[in-house]
């Protein structure tokens, strides 16, 4: 099976048991290839995760929540693959990937790590500060093992996480929103650059605790739709990730975090229209 699609078969992801590996060096990630390669497969690809934490942490918090993270991130890639955590650096070794491939996974992966850490409390493990990604190709990156490692620590994305005093305050130097959004095609990269998901779809029903966080008439001022909460985050949809305003004014009257996802206008208008 290779990488031709975002999402695993469920089949897959439901009945096999996910295992990775705690490493001191590269040694097992070098072996992995090695390994890969010697069966006959010429193509491999490698996603790096590196999760970054306030000077002050003890190392035994760093490497818990780290951990507690790739739990998270494992099942999203198949069980043939390899993965390992080198104090907090993610490692995920692709077998029969090309680099289209590894992109993919990185999407995947990066959407689903951003998901997690904006909802993170302190009751549970710590929030990294910052976080990056990036990928290759064995065959792509000329041609060891090593060229492969050394390309896929470019980063590709890279997060900061902000605090929840300037959270709700629009990061410096984000590209800014095309003067259309109708082209869905540019949407995913324009996410990708924000560092936020993309969503082509909404809910159809939202529970309704979460219908009754925001008010239909300020959800259709704002041009927001509130599509869930876990623990003091509200996950909002929104044509302009970027508007201030907006999530100032939804933490207000709401009380919670607000992380904002993008969504294609139609989506939006469309999903806004069932609210009322």
């Amino acid at each position: 099976m290779g990488y031709e699609a975002i999402a695993l078969p469920a089949q897959e992801a439901t009945s096999t048991r996910y295992t990775y590996e705690m490493i001191d060096t590269l040694q097992p990630v070098q072996a992995a290839f090695a390994e890969i390669l010697a069966t006959g497969v010429e193509q491999v690809a490698l996603v790096i995760i590196k999760l970054f934490y306030a000077q002050e942490t003890r190392r035994e918090h760093m490497t818990q929540s780290s951990a507690y993270l790739l739990s998270i991130l494992r099942p999203m890639v198949r069980n043939t693959d390899y993965v390992f955590l080198q104090e907090n650096t993610l490692y995920f070794v692709l077998r029969a990937a090309n680099q289209q491939g590894g992109s993919i996974v990185e999407t995947r992966l990066w959407e689903a790590l951003l998901w997690r850490v904006h909802n993170m409390t302190e009751k549970e493990f710590l929030r990294p500060a910052s976080m990056t990604i990036g990928h290759s190709g064995y065959q792509e990156s000329n041609t060891s093992i090593e060229e492969s490692i050394e390309a896929a620590n470019v980063i590709s994305l890279r997060y900061n996480w902000q605090g929840e005093k300037t959270s709700r305050k629009a990061p410096r130097h984000l590209p800014a929103l095309p003067s259309t959004t109708e082209d869905e095609s540019e949407l995913p990269e324009l996410a990708r650059k924000l560092g936020i998901p993309y969503l082509n779809l909404l809910p159809q029903k939202l529970p309704a605790g979460v219908q009754r966080l925001v008010n239909p008439s300020l959800a259709q001022e704002l041009r927001c739709f509130p599509i869930g909460r876990e623990r003091n985050t509200l996950t909002v949809a929104m044509q302009n990730p970027q508007d201030n305003e907006a999530l100032n004014r939804l933490h207000e009257e709401t009380g919670l975090l607000i992380f904002p996802v993008l969504a294609h206008p139609e989506t939006l208008q469309h999903a806004l229209e069932q609210l009322v």
